[in-house]
This record gives C-alpha cells, structure tokens and sequence, in this order.
C-alpha cells in the first residue's frame, strides 16, 4: 500500500533514532497562552490541544539526530486491515499524522519544507494547493485523492508550514466511508496546534 508522505519521512527518519531525552514543554505559547499540560507536546515546540472527537494514538519523543518528532491522532473506531504486505495495522476512519522537524536555521527548516511539499505533490492525484494561516503560522495546504488501489485512504489534506527554525508537516488521511472533509478536518486539527514562543 502507498502511505501517507509523512509516515514514510518519519519511517525513514527514525532509523536515526538516539534515544536522547525530549525536551521539556515551554512555559507559554507564542499565541500568548500558558502551555495546558493536558495538550499532546511534540518535541517541546508544538502542544496539540487534541480536537473533540479525535485520539492521540502515537508520539514519538526520542530526539532524531536531525531532531525529527512524529504524533498520530485518530478519529472514528479502529478496524484490522492488513496490507498487500501481509502487515497487519489498526486502520481508522481518518487519521492525522504530525511531523516536526527542528533545525539549527530558519533557512535549513524552510528547505525542509520545500523537501516534503515537492515530495507530497509527486505522489498524490486531483492535488489543489491554497494557502492559509492557522494560529498565526502560515502554511501551504494541499488536498489531494490517493490514486493507488492498494491504498485504504480514499482522499486526504497535508499543511506544511514553518515556525522559527522548526519546520512542521500535517496530514489528514481519511478512508471512503469518513463522513466529513479531510481540508476541514485538517483545519480544525491546525486551529488546536500551539507553538513555543
């Protein structure tokens, strides 16, 4: 099956993996808010007030060498499904992958970005590209169908966008029988994101 772009750039990535500590949460956020302990922190830049209706599902805190992070978060019931890999994988009506990448520039994350949003448009079919500003972080967001048989999900949206010298990627993938927009859904997740300040 074809995966996510983001799933297979954090696949990739962690066999980078140091297992250094993470980093603790910032005291505040740079949208002036108190950084909420209830919030999903990633990498210790980015606090996910996680949207009603969704489950945080993985988050990898080991620190990559190039300081790469990655979360999950779900919505809707789990089901098996097996690949044509013969892997076997608990597949969610719409799932929601976050990738943070954190450099030692903002030109080094800005190049970054550009990596996976060229990635991200070679590998999706129907793709409409807008931009928009989600809690004071600009990001190109892509809509897309996913052209593979193989593939479980049906139609999905990506964010890309950067904040100081981190460059984050978000991506809504959502199966055919999802009863709701995979660009709305996006939004609102990007709405529920907090930056360190």
């Amino acid at each position: 099956m074809k995966r996510p772009v983001i799933w297979c750039l954090a696949a990739a990535l962690c066999l980078c993996l140091t297992g250094c500590a993470s980093a603790p949460p910032p005291e505040r956020a740079a949208d002036g808010l108190d950084w909420d302990e209830s919030w999903v922190t990633v990498g210790g830049k980015v606090g996910v007030d996680t949207p009603e209706g969704m489950d945080p599902r993985e988050n990898n805190e080991a620190l990559a060498v190039n300081g790469l992070y990655y979360a999950t978060w779900s919505k809707g019931e789990g089901r098996p499904y097996t690949n044509e890999d013969g892997e076997d994988a608990e597949l969610y009506d719409a799932q929601v992958y976050l990738l943070l990448g954190s450099y030692r520039s903002g030109g080094e994350a800005e190049d970054a970005l550009n990596q996976w949003k060229d990635m991200a448009l070679e590998q999706y079919a129907d793709v409409s590209v807008v931009e928009e500003v989600h809690n004071g972080v600009d990001f190109t967001v892509i809509t897309y169908s996913f052209d593979s048989q193989a593939n479980p999900y049906a139609r999905g949206a990506s964010a890309y966008g950067r904040f100081g010298n981190c460059a984050v990627s978000v991506e809504a993938a959502c199966r055919e029988e999802f009863d709701g927009d995979a660009a709305r859904l996006l939004a609102e997740f990007l709405d529920s994101c907090h930056y360190a300040a």
